[in-house]
């Protein structure tokens, strides 16, 4: 017990670097010899190569322009059922006339009737156009199912009003088998439109594609 602590007179080792009672540094121990909190280098890792995957860029959507003459078919045939009627924007006004006075039910005019059979005749064909155009520019099946129902429905309505013109069918039969037609027409519309978008089919066809030949 050599050293003496200057702080509170506790006797120490010679060895001893701190009091063993109020841990003050003994003047034995010079400052070069207190102990220094271990310094660690810092460890330098290399930086991975990180490859960025740029964000896929916008699809830019390409005009409709089947759509776009189909359009122009429609106004086509506008002026086409016009000019073959001139008097029909009399006809549609007494016709009108006749609904605002209540009577619903009131047969139109001859004029409006045969201009009508035209025009849905005319629509039927252009819509078969379409479906064609579709087809051989874009292939896509639903697309060329939808106009090419759409011409099937629109004849049949051409050929009940004619049916209507002669006197073979009422109103009420007239929109009851017309409902009947369009009814018909959008179930195999959906029904092949679910077939042709399902799964199974579609992963098949995938398959089928990838497949060597």
């Amino acid at each position: 017990m050599a050293q003496r602590c200057p702080r509170c007179g506790t006797n120490n080792r010679d060895e001893s670097r701190f009091c063993l009672y109020c841990g003050a540094t003994l003047p034995g121990l010079t400052t070069e010899d207190a102990p220094r909190p271990a310094v660690t280098a810092p460890i330098s890792t290399p930086l991975s190569a990180i490859r960025v995957i740029p964000p896929p860029a916008p699809r830019g959507r390409a005009p409709d322009f089947v759509g776009l003459l189909g359009v122009a078919f429609f106004l086509l045939v506008l002026g086409v059922v016009f000019y073959l009627n001139q008097n029909l924007l009399t006809d549609l006004r007494q016709w009108w006339d006749q609904i605002v006075g209540g009577r619903l039910l009131f047969r139109p005019p001859e004029g409006v009737i045969s201009s009508a059979i035209g025009f849905w005749a005319l629509i039927g064909v252009t819509n078969f156009v379409v479906a064609a155009l579709r087809w051989s520019l874009r292939r896509t099946k639903i697309h060329t199912l939808g106009a090419a129902l759409g011409g099937i429905g629109a004849i049949a309505f051409a050929y009940l009003l004619y049916r209507y013109s002669l006197r073979q069918l009422s109103g009420s039969q007239l929109v009851s088998f017309e409902a009947a037609v369009l009814a018909i027409l959008l179930f195999v519309y959906i029904g092949l439109g679910l077939h042709w978008t399902s799964t199974r089919r579609r992963l098949a066809y995938e398959a089928a594609r990838r497949s060597p030949r």
